[in-house]
């Protein structure tokens, strides 16, 4: 098997969709790869990721993940004295716009800050929200519901979200463009990421690579969805996995199968 003409040094995977299965779950031969690299290969691994931190610090315990971690698409997370060493919050007038959008379309919101999640959103959302498992079988006790995410949420907000099941999201998201400015943002599946302008995972894998003194031709970053797009132009080698969008397709080095058949294990593979 051949391996790339780079000289990995550290591996950086998103988690839902990239580590994680279609089902939430964890194939054993991507399970494996990852330990290996952790406890006994030259180059490292760790996370970056879109769940807030409380959604993340499970998997990472599980991993017992050796060094800081991407969450929320832009903060980081030191294991070592367990603290926040970057995040960036929302402006207060542009948390104010949001608010104001989500109100006119009746949809909900979901504010990150550095350490919580907060929800003011239906009764439906609350439902599917609150469901959620960090992995298969796994649940824990990660958000709470607020009436008002701009009086009830205690600390400064780093990523605000409207939070919409519906066929006509993209009407939302192209009102949150014309309307907002200064803001990074992204279309998921079920919601709309608003983030502090030039906030994502490309920017805190910049900082990452300053922090472990890696430097950004050596490390890896592998992704599937839309918010992984800054992150696969940040790094030095970008994968991204067969289920991803062509727009992330279209910023990879590689493209392997989905995380159903063992992409990240395969790219982990020809990594180390």
């Amino acid at each position: 098997m051949q391996r790339y003409d780079y000289d990995i040094k550290l591996i950086v995977s998103d988690i839902d969709g990239t580590l994680l299965t279609s089902e939430n779950d964890l194939r054993p031969l991507t399970e494996e790869l990852i330990r290996t690299v952790i406890n006994e290969r030259h180059c490292a691994f760790t996370f970056s990721t879109g769940r807030p931190l409380s959604m993340t610090l499970p998997m990472a315990a599980y991993f017992d993940l050796k060094i800081p971690f991407i969450y929320s698409n832009g903060a980081i997370y030191d294991l070592k004295d367990n603290s926040v060493v970057s995040a960036s919050p929302i402006k207060s007038t542009q948390i104010e716009k949001v608010i104001k959008i989500a109100e006119y379309f009746g949809v909900g919101m979901v504010a990150h800050t550095k350490t919580g999640v907060f929800c003011q959103v239906s009764e439906k959302d609350w439902g599917t929200i609150a469901s959620m498992e960090w992995m298969k079988g796994k649940k824990v006790d990660h958000v709470r519901r607020v009436e008002d995410v701009k009086s009830d949420v205690p600390g400064e907000i780093i990523r605000l979200d409207i939070f919409a099941e519906v066929d006509w999201l993209n009407v939302i998201w192209q009102e949150v463009n014309k309307s907002i400015q200064d803001v990074y943002v992204v279309k998921m599946k079920r919601s709309i990421e608003i983030s502090n302008d030039g906030i994502h995972k490309g920017s805190a894998l910049r900082k990452l690579s300053q922090l472990l003194g890696i430097p950004l031709k050596n490390i890896m970053a592998v992704g599937d969805s839309l918010n992984d797009i800054p992150l696969l132009q940040a790094a030095g080698y970008g994968v991204a996995m067969g289920t991803a969008p062509d727009a992330l397709k279209e910023e990879a080095d590689l493209i392997v199968l989905s995380a159903n058949e063992n992409g990240l294990a395969k790219a982990i593979e020809l990594a180390c």
